[in-house]
């Protein structure tokens, strides 16, 4: 997928959205469910902030009206659910959600797109990360450096 250029006003709205992402990618990190809902609950919230008036191409509104509402199902399991293995299994999801979201408007920081092939049974899991060392966030303290970098969006 290509990026689609968009508004910078738009892409902060979206980068708020990744912001809590990352909180909720480190309250799995550290093993913490409760830290995960409450971190799920802000990406709702600023989900619902992010101004799709701003979008003006059909292709990007397009875009952006499926990739939204799948992080608000996922986001939303997450912060209905205390357990902390259901709450990854929506990760993967709201994180596959998240890298298209990231790679086709843009948020204009460096983010790293990670891999682990062993969750989900060997199928292996995507999550973005502010940083190029690999801290699990499928397993925590099990396995927290199980992964790597796949990829360098700008």
């Amino acid at each position: 997928k290509e990026r689609i250029e968009v508004s910078n006003k738009f892409q902060n709205q979206l980068k708020q959205v990744f912001n809590d992402y990352i909180l909720l990618k480190d309250a799995l990190i550290n093993d913490n469910s409760n830290d995960a809902q409450t971190a799920a609950k802000k990406i709702g919230q600023n989900l619902a902030k992010v101004d799709m008036k701003l979008l003006s191409s059909n292709e990007a509104h397009n875009h952006w009206m499926t990739i939204q509402k799948e992080l608000k199902s996922s986001a939303s399991a997450i912060e209905k659910n205390s357990d902390i293995a259901v709450q990854r299994g929506h990760f993967k999801h709201l994180s596959a959600h998240m890298i298209s979201s990231v790679r086709l408007f843009g948020i204009n920081q460096t983010v790293y797109s990670e891999f682990c092939p062993m969750v989900d049974n060997n199928k292996g899991a995507y999550w973005l990360s502010l940083e190029k060392e690999i801290r699990n966030p499928y397993y925590g303290e099990a396995m927290l450096t199980c992964g790597e970098v796949k990829e360098t969006l700008e």
